[in-house]
């Protein structure tokens, strides 16, 4: 049995029982060419907003989005801040200082940064949808930028000796180093998460084709 609609009030009928509509006076058409119904349209739109792409969880194995670039400057920071040479002195001796080193002795602020890497890597580790990775973007953006901040302290503050104490020392690459990582990571983390996904449109039918004139014998 083939079975034909009314575009309007979307009763059916048979082929074979009728060509138009006696509701509406609407030539029948076949299922298949029926533009989607409001309430189909509606329905769906309803489906759409329970279940938004933004809002599906996204597995931890996911590094796309900015959380695989965020996490590699993260850990490459705190490489830098262990392991790197921050400054050389030259006197009153010569000896050379990590971050690591600086922050554990007079400078203790330097923990800050290195705490905040730690925060941003438990952050976007644990972000699970793209809803949540772009609710945390100020807050990671803030944590990045703290190294920077505490470098340019050190740049601006760095001390000269007095007239007793000579001292003599330059900043090494590690300082620049973890300067550069933590102006990236500010730029990553603004865009964490990405975009979000376009709204799912539903793509309308072809019109009916008009059908020829019927002539009644």
């Amino acid at each position: 049995m083939s079975l034909v609609a009314c575009p309007f009030c979307r009763e059916l009928f048979d082929r074979a029982e009728a060509e138009q509509c006696p509701e509406c006076g609407i030539p029948l058409e076949p299922l298949h060419r029926l533009p989607p119904s409001r309430e189909d349209v509606e329905r769906e739109a309803a489906q759409w907003e329970r279940a938004r792409p933004e809002d599906q969880p996204i597995p931890l194995t996911d590094l796309r989005r900015g959380r695989g670039a965020l996490l590699a400057v993260a850990l490459v920071s705190l490489l830098v801040f262990a392991l790197a040479p921050w400054v050389a002195f030259t006197a009153p001796h010569q000896q050379i200082r990590t971050g690591f080193s600086l922050a554990s002795g007079p400078l203790g602020f330097l923990w800050g940064g290195a705490v905040a890497w730690l925060v941003s890597i438990a952050l976007a580790s644990s972000r699970r949808t793209i809803v949540q990775m772009r609710g945390v973007r100020a807050i990671l953006m803030a944590f990045a930028a703290m190294t920077a901040s505490e470098i340019a302290v050190l740049l601006a503050m760095s001390p000269s000796g007095s007239r007793h104490v000579y001292i003599a020392y330059e900043w090494a690459w590690g300082a620049y180093a973890a300067l550069g990582l933590s102006l990236l990571g500010v730029v990553i983390a603004a865009r964490f998460g990405g975009a979000l996904p376009a709204p799912a449109r539903v793509e309308p039918r072809p019109p009916p084709l008009p059908r020829p004139p019927h002539t009644v014998h």
